[in-house]
């Protein structure tokens, strides 16, 4: 009964001091989700609380109380209003040399993304990537084997993506490249036509991928997986390609052929000889389309 009777008074409380500090401009409404890290300050004042009821009685222990409730809600006000907002919008540049690597890869793990990669010749650069974010800094290494590592930690409680990122990054057309990518809901755009791409892997949630690539050497894996997909994949004329499309509703466009299923479709350009795409998607609800239309730009 004295939990019941301390919870509204103070809900009241606290929501009135963020409304006024947000009105006042002190606060502002994209900090609001921090407070959803606060959550462990409830069990905190439970504590404290029970520490109080058992060493003091009557008056005493209700003006404890109240001064514990009174300060974890200023203590959680001067937290949202005063530490440094993980909303706030960052950039940063990173680049690596090529040095005499002929094969490299790059795995990419981030939640909700906006991902962009190109192709092209950097000279003596291996890469170079524009990011922009919130939250935490993202983690960029290289190593001498050509592994390109590209992390961006997630601090946030119980899962929720409330974080930018944003990323532009450039591959060196001199080297053969293996890609892989980790994400949530993410929109990509590979553009890849002048690069040798040796596979790619996409690994996401609700995403929406656009793929051009080049003439492929040997047999190249495209694995995309995730939930709701929307999947471009474009390529030479001529160039060959086998796709399997799997998931609950399922549409696949295959070169100009319409076809629609529960479950699974396939589509083969034939005779697929030794250089060719073997695409694989996998999800819930996927709309596939495969060409030999690549867009301009």
């Amino acid at each position: 009964m004295r939990y019941r009777g301390l919870f509204w008074p103070a809900l009241l409380i606290f929501a009135g001091v963020v409304a006024l500090l947000v009105n006042t401009g002190l606060l502002s409404v994209d900090r609001l989700y921090e407070l959803v890290n606060l959550w462990p300050l409830i069990l905190i004042v439970i504590g404290l609380e029970l520490i109080v009821r058992r060493t003091a009685h009557g008056t005493t222990a209700n003006v404890a109380t109240a001064l514990i409730v009174l300060l974890a809600i200023a203590g959680a006000a001067a937290y949202v209003t005063i530490v440094p907002n993980p909303a706030a919008t960052n950039s940063h540049d990173f680049s690596g040399r090529i040095g005499e690597l002929t094969k490299a890869s790059v795995a990419i793990d981030a939640g909700a993304a906006n991902i962009t990669i190109t192709g092209s010749d950097l000279g003596p650069d291996l890469y170079r990537a524009h990011i922009e974010y919130s939250g935490p800094t993202p983690e960029v290494t290289l190593t001498a084997d050509g592994d390109l590592n590209i992390d961006q930690p997630n601090n946030n409680v119980f899962g929720i993506e409330a974080q930018k990122f944003v990323l532009n990054l450039q591959l060196s057309s001199g080297v053969t490249w293996k890609i892989a990518e980790k994400s949530g809901a993410t929109t990509d755009s590979l553009q890849l036509g002048s690069i040798h791409v040796a596979s790619i892997s996409l690994n996401g949630g609700a995403s929406h991928d656009d793929l051009v690539l080049g003439p492929p050497s040997g047999v190249v894996p495209v694995t995309i997986n995730g939930g709701a997909l929307t999947v471009g994949v474009h390529r030479p004329t001529g160039t060959k390609a086998s796709v399997d499309v799997s998931g609950g509703a399922v549409t696949l466009n295959a070169d100009g052929r319409e076809m629609h299923a529960i479950g699974k479709l396939s589509f083969s350009t034939g005779d697929l000889g030794s250089d060719y795409y073997q695409v694989q998607v996998n999800g819930g609800a996927c709309t596939v389309t495969v060409d030999t239309a690549i867009p301009s730009g």
